[in-house]
């Protein structure tokens, strides 16, 4: 595999994997009208990116592979987080306040968080999103964040892997960044309970499936 050909392949499947259902079910259940919806994207992006280039450029260092038992357990966290963004959503859309959201502002940036008891998720802020940067990473582990950590330990060298991870890193960021910010100007543009019902749906769809197969159960 030539560096262009690594490139080329990075960028096509970062953008390619940007727009896997899961992925966008998570985003759009995170995104609020108001709320910088390019930068939970480009978080999203960004924190999925990094375990897959950690771990990808240790396989190919140790020759070894991401076992399918830990990429399970990963695809189901995922699949309990999108279902309870899910609903988080939908309660959004019905105007209901629930003890599991903690909201509060920021400079103006009012939001909220999912928490349980005292632990709330993206709960310590910084210049990313930080809930949506914490999807992302365990989106990283799982189902096809695994192949593609897979396809980067296939690799012939180190350079082919460097060149492919930072093309897949570099379209995944900007692809989530572009759909998420499209997805925020809609809820801006009017209907934003209607949009929101349809992401919690859909979350919760995406998700419950997810658990579902991660359980044996044939769907």
């Amino acid at each position: 595999m030539a560096l262009t050909t690594a490139l080329v392949a990075g960028g096509v499947i970062g953008v390619r994997h940007a727009l896997e259902a899961d992925h966008l079910a998570a985003v759009a259940t995170m995104v609020e009208d108001g709320n910088r919806p390019g930068l939970v994207g480009a978080s999203w992006g960004v924190g999925h990116s990094i375990p897959i280039a950690v771990v990808g450029l240790l396989f190919v260092a140790l020759g070894i592979r991401l076992p399918e038992s830990v990429t399970h357990l990963f695809e189901a966290v995922v699949g309990v987080i999108l279902v309870a963004l899910g609903v988080r959503m939908l309660l959004r859309a019905a105007d209901v306040s629930v003890p599991s959201l903690r909201k509060h502002d920021h400079g103006g940036d009012a939001h909220q968080h999912l928490s349980f008891g005292t632990f709330a998720l993206g709960s310590e802020h910084s210049h990313v999103h930080d809930e949506s940067f914490a999807v992302g990473v365990l989106h990283g582990f799982a189902g096809s964040g695994a192949l593609v950590i897979a396809m980067v330990s296939a690799a012939p060298g180190i350079d082919q892997a460097v060149a492919f991870l930072a093309a897949f890193s570099i379209l995944t960021v900007a692809t989530m960044a572009v759909v998420s910010a499209l997805w925020g100007r809609s809820m801006n543009v009017g209907g934003t309970r209607i949009l929101r019902g349809i992401a919690g749906v859909v979350g919760i769809f995406v998700g419950g499936t997810l658990v579902v197969e991660m359980a044996g159960v044939p769907v």
